[in-house]
C-alpha cells in the first residue's frame, strides 16, 4: 500500500550514541529498565540460538558484554529509556529549551521513509544483498568466526574469513556509507524503537472495507498504530525496524518489521529521534 506524510520532519543522521544517551542519565540520574531488571545479553555456548540470549542484571547499556565508545549506538535500552530520552531533549533542547521543536520516536510509516531514502528496492542501496556489507553492520563472516553456528543458520551470503563488515557487535555510528538522504545505520547495527504499537496484521487491516477493484488507489495518509489490539493482552508490544548485528542481510531490508515489549532491554536494540514543527 502506499502512504502518504502530510508533516514535515527530521530524523537523526544516527542512532543516538552511548555518549549522547550517557549525558542524559548524568543529569537526571536516570534508571534504565536493564539496570533495574536485567537486559537481554549474548551468552554465547548454547545449542540452541534462541537460547544464547538470556536476561541479566549484570547486562546493561554500560556495560553490555562488548566494547562500546561513546560513538557507538547505545544499547540495552527499552521503550520506555527512549521515552524517557525523548522528554529529556523536549526540556532541555526543545520547546522549553527555546529551539522550536518537539522531538520524539518516529512513527513506523516516518521510519519507513527516510529508511527508503526515496528508493523502492529491498535496501536503500539497490536489490543486492552483498551491498550490505558497505553499507550496514549485520550478521557476517566476522560474527560467525566469534561465534560458530550464529550467522550460518540465516542463510547468509558471503561468510569467507575475510568477507562482510568486519564487525562482531555494534559498530560506531557513521563507520558505513550512508543512505541517498544521509541517514546512517538504517539497516542493521541496533533495531530502533518506533512509536508505534505492533500489529501484526496492519497493513491487511488497512483493506478491509476497501472493495478489490479500488486496492491500487488506496493511500493511508500519516498512519501511526496507537490502539491497542487483541494481541496487546500480552504486554504493550512496540514496533521495531531496520534490523541490527545480529541479522543477516536478508533481514535488513527496508521493510523488515517486527516488536518488543516495552520494556524490554537487549544488546541489540537502540533507537533514534526525530524532531518536528509543531
Amino acid at each position: 500500500h502506499r502512504v502518504r506524510l502530510t508533516r514535515g520532519f527530521e530524523m537523526a543522521a544516527t542512532e543516538v550514541t552511548v555518549g549522547q544517551f550517557k549525558a542524559f542519565t548524568k543529569e537526571t540520574g536516570y534508571l534504565t529498565d536493564g539496570e533495574r531488571h536485567g537486559s537481554y545479553g549474548y551468552q554465547g555456548g548454547e545449542r540452541n540460538y534462541v537460547d544464547r540470549f538470556q536476561q541479566s542484571k549484570a547486562i546493561t547499556w554500560r556495560s553490555p558484554g562488548f566494547e562500546q565508545t561513546d560513538e557507538h549506538p547505545v544499547v540495552c535500552v527499552s521503550f520506555n529509556d527512549a521515552q524517557a530520552f525523548c522528554k529529556w531533549l523536549n526540556q532541555k533542547q526543545g520547546k522549553a529549551g527555546g529551539d522550536g521543536f518537539t522531538y520524539r520516536l518516529p512513527t513506523e510509516a516516518e521510519w519507513e521513509y527516510a529508511a527508503r531514502g526515496g528508493t523502492s528496492t529491498w535496501y536503500s542501496w539497490g536489490d543486492d544483498p552483498n551491498g550490505a556489507y558497505e553499507h550496514a553492520n549485520v550478521a557476517d563472516g566476522a560474527l560467525e568466526a566469534a561465534f560458530p553456528n550464529t550467522t550460518r543458520y540465516q542463510r547468509a551470503v558471503r561468510l569467507g574469513k575475510d568477507e562482510g563488515d568486519g564487525v562482531v557487535f555494534t559498530a560506531a555510528v557513521r563507520k558505513y556509507k550512508p543512505n541517498p538522504w544521509g541517514l546512517y545505520d538504517m539497516h542493521g547495527n541496533v533495531w530502533e524503537w518506533c512509536a508505534d504499537r505492533w500489529s501484526a496484521d496492519i497493513y491487511k487491516r488497512y483493506f478491509d472495507d476497501v472493495p478489490r477493484p479500488e486496492w491500487p488507489k488506496l493511500v493511508v495518509t500519516d498512519p501511526v498504530q496507537s490502539e491497542e489490539t487483541p494481541q496487546h493482552k500480552y504486554g504493550d508490544w512496540r514496533v521495531i525496524r531496520g534490523g541490527a548485528w545480529t541479522c543477516a542481510p536478508a533481514s535488513v531490508r527496508s521493510s523488515i518489521r517486527t516488536y518488543a515489549e516495552a520494556s524490554d532491554a537487549t544488546i541489540y536494540t537502540g533507537f533514534r529521534v526525530v524532531r518536528v514543527k509543531e
